[in-house]
């Protein structure tokens, strides 16, 4: 399976929209996005409604994204977050680090 990504810009705020799996043959091609938007928007917000799976690699994307982000006095913000990807949140310590809407 593949990884969709879906931008939606609101000038210094962006919404990634997230739909397929977060893994390790997504995450090259997504390292690339993340990377571009954690530079580009001081606030970005990704949209988990599509997102069926994570796993090691998508969660260093995201915690990668977080640090850069933060760096710059910005904020990465998770929503619609479905139970099976939270719960790997969860597990790993990252439901503590990160802020969900």
């Amino acid at each position: 399976m593949s990884l969709k990504l879906d931008l939606i810009n609101r000038g210094t705020e962006g919404e990634l929209v997230m739909i397929g799996r977060l893994d390790s043959l997504t995450s090259e091609d997504a390292e690339k996005v993340f990377d571009d938007l954690t530079e580009r928007f001081d606030v970005l917000i990704l949209n988990m409604q599509g997102l069926d799976y994570i796993s090691s690699a998508g969660l260093r994307l995201i915690k990668r994204a977080y640090m850069a982000l933060r760096r710059k006095g910005g904020s990465l913000k998770l929503k619609n977050v479905n139970k099976m990807v939270m719960e790997v949140f969860e597990v790993t310590g990252f439901a503590g680090l990160l802020t969900f809407i």
